[in-house]
């Protein structure tokens, strides 16, 4: 059949289809000028307060790589109609406006696994429901993506179609979750360096690990082990993971012992049959009519439609490296989406993936729709470990966790569909929170316990007002700690809400800093620190010691604002962010300031240093990049200087000490490579600068002088 055959039988094919009455002319219409209402409203309140000079596209330009994996992770050679069978009414809004939406109670021994979890989520009947949930989503995404061609940019952000976002030009969205540095990366009395974590004693992996003998860095596809013992700096071994396909590639790395894990993205392609003419004849009028039309004029028995499937998977991998020069594999586990975080807390690994549901979901006819369903080690989520949103859904974050001292074993799993939740992890809880829009902004809160493996759900809530960083959310002794901005009054206000173990709200702060937003936060104790932001920056102190009556003791108003906050000690607080011009809020370099926290109601701005030449630092939005420790009075981090036509970077060692920033060294060598693959690190008095695949010592009691390279 020529390419001319093929278009006048779609063409009487797409004559012969029956539009279902949600998605007739007059229906898109009225729906796509509801959705312009509503957003023209949202509009009105995204007006970003500053201008910043710094534009690093290549961060959103990763947000768009990830989109565009999610698009063509399915390939279809075929042609399908819209079951109208299978349509439903015109979707229902998933937002919650009530404050104290919560189910579930505490057990003797743990959290029961409620059923539903408020108006949030509620745990599928059957895998038909499943399938019935993703097709409206589908339908409401199609609808979306019609209205966002309309109004694709929004005021100084650009909107990323179906799912109501904005960037500021840095790339930095609007309600987005970079970081959070709860209670402080400890190094607990050990004299190596160890990952930034967001929460004391729930490890994370990265790209690179030292344990004080040996540093364990993902290159390429690689995992190259490297001996740092007695001043040497060799590598040992140089291997790729079990079963490495030519796509695949590795995300991130646990070092444990003598255990590493490894965290592996992988890629499955098959080309494959979606049917035959003439086959399962008890049903072939019914399929034919509404479900699948045949483009080619082959006979009864041969296959007529062939589609090439695409999809993501993620591995946790186990090895034995008694020997480091021979890594033993234990086991893994495999499911699928793609990576989007995993969590350590003691020998259990939580492995997160986004697992996108919708792409095909018209594909399947009502006998395939367990085809939309992910796997973990080759078995589907049970019906009865999903949760659904009210409404719709068209993403599904896929939760798994197994013990890594039997790493073939599946303890638990969840898949949770949504639009795109993000994830906060405490030692016991993992929270899933949203953001939302019916008339006003909102956040949506699930809370799922987390027991040696096990996860349960527990209760939702909503608040108001968007997260802008997990910074700005912490739990602590059972209360969850929210702090919001909220976009949709005439002026930004924040708030700071504080919930029970389930979820009830139990004290709150509103109307805080009008005009202003939220950018950075930390907690330590029962005291909380966040900045905001207009033209000066005010560092808000918010007493937290009884949680029903939380009250904000001090604010302390410098110029320009911290974007990332880190402790110190136990009496200062390091603020890595922007000067600015205290008249006109004009951006300018990046500033390192230190706060004297001694007297949480009389914070001051012990020291500041601007750096001139430095325009940039990935410091403010990967805490990961950067390196800090009182202990060796060390501040390192990846530097870029936007001044000359060609960009510069470099990696920069600060001290402070007696009051005062002190620059201890500027290595260059980082143009031209990845600089989100640059780590620094310690063991004793060696620093290890690791670029891309080049590892180099320093001497930290000679002025970071260089010893050697990597052999």
């Amino acid at each position: 059949m020529n390419e001319q055959e093929i278009l006048t039988q779609l063409r009487k094919a797409a004559e012969e289809i029956e539009i279902p009455e949600t998605l007739k002319p007059e229906q898109i219409e009225k729906q796509l000028q509801e959705q312009k209402a509503k957003q023209q409203q949202e509009n009105q309140h995204l007006e970003p307060k500053k201008s910043k000079k710094i534009i690093p596209w290549r961060r959103l330009g990763s947000m768009v790589a990830v989109l565009a994996l999610v698009v063509c992770s399915g390939i279809y050679i075929t042609v399908t109609r819209f079951d109208k069978n299978s349509g439903t009414g015109q979707t229902d809004s998933v937002a919650m406006t009530d404050t104290q939406q919560t189910v579930g109670e505490a057990g003797e021994t743990g959290y029961v696994d409620v059923a539903a979890l408020g108006t949030m989520y509620h745990s599928a009947s059957d895998y038909k429901e499943v399938y019935q949930t993703l097709l409206k989503g589908y339908q409401q995404n199609w609808i979306e993506e019609e209205t966002s061609a309309e109004t694709s940019y929004a005021a100084s952000g650009a909107m990323n179609s179906g799912s109501d976002k904005y960037y500021y030009s840095d790339g930095t969205e609007y309600g987005s979750a970079v970081a959070d540095l709860s209670e402080g990366s400890k190094e607990g009395g050990k004299d190596y360096s160890t990952t930034n974590l967001q929460m004391e004693g729930v490890d994370e992996s990265d790209i690179a690990k030292i344990d004080g003998s040996y540093i364990y860095t993902v290159e390429d596809k690689y995992i190259v082990i490297t001996d740092i013992r007695d001043g040497k700096l060799e590598e040992v071994t140089r291997f790729l993971p079990k079963d490495c396909g030519a796509a695949d590639r590795v995300m991130e790395i646990y070092v444990d012992g003598d255990q590493l894990i490894l965290v592996v993205q992988g890629y499955e392609t098959s080309l494959g049959e979606s049917s035959k003419a003439g086959s399962d004849k008890e049903n072939s009028d019914k399929e034919s009519a509404d479900e699948e039309i045949a483009v080619s004029d082959a006979s009864e028995d041969s296959a007529f439609c062939y589609k090439m499937n695409g999809k993501s998977t993620t591995q946790i991998q186990v090895y034995s490296i008694v020997d480091r020069r021979n890594p033993e594999f234990e086991g893994r586990l495999i499911q699928d989406g793609y990576y989007n975080t995993s969590r350590k807390i003691g020998d259990v690994v939580y492995l997160f993936t986004q697992y996108h549901m919708t792409s095909d979901v018209v594909g399947y006819v009502e006998k395939e729709y367990t085809s939309v369903i992910p796997k973990v080690n080759g078995e589907k989520v049970a019906a009865g470990e999903i949760y659904l949103p009210e409404s719709s859904g068209e993403s599904g974050i896929l939760v798994s966790s197994l013990d890594v001292n039997k790493p073939d074993k599946v303890l638990d799993s969840k898949l949770v569909i949504s639009g795109y939740a993000q994830t906060y992890i405490s030692k016991d809880a993992l929270y899933l929170y949203e953001e939302d829009y019916d008339g006003a902004m909102i956040t949506n809160i699930a809370k799922f316990a987390l027991d040696e493996g096990r996860i349960s759900g527990v209760a939702a809530t909503a608040v108001r007002g968007y997260v802008r960083d997990t910074f700005a959310i912490n739990a602590s002794d059972g209360y969850l700690r929210v702090l919001t901005t909220d976009y949709s009054t005439e002026d930004e206000v924040n708030a700071l809400y504080i919930l029970d173990e389930n979820m009830k709200l139990t004290g709150q702060l509103t109307g805080i800093a009008p005009g202003e937003e939220i950018y950075a936060a930390r907690f330590m104790g029962n005291t909380g620190y966040f900045v905001t932001y207009r033209n000066t920056d005010p560092l808000f102190t918010v007493d937290l010691s009884d949680p029903a009556k939380p009250e904000i003791i001090g604010e302390l108003k410098v110029t320009g604002f911290s974007e990332y906050l880190h402790f110190w000690d136990d009496t200062h607080l390091l603020g890595i962010g922007y000067e600015s011009d205290e008249k006109t809020g004009n951006i300018e370099n990046i500033k390192l300031s230190m706060f004297n926290i001694e007297n949480p109601g009389e914070v001051t701005e012990e020291a500041k240093l601007v750096l001139k030449d430095v325009d940039y630092s990935e410091a403010l939005y990967d805490y990961k990049s950067v390196i800090i420790s009182k202990d060796k009075n060390l501040i390192g981090l990846v530097c870029e200087d936007y001044s000359s036509s060609r960009t510069k970077q470099t990696y920069q060692i600060y001290s402070y000490e007696n009051g005062t920033f002190k620059k201890q060294a500027e290595i260059p060598g980082i143009n031209g490579v990845n600089y989100e693959n640059v780590r620094g690190m310690y063991s004793g008095n060696v620093f290890y600068l690791w670029i891309n695949d080049n590892i180099t010592s320093y001497d930290m009691t000679d002025g970071f002088k260089k010893i050697k390279e990597r052999e």
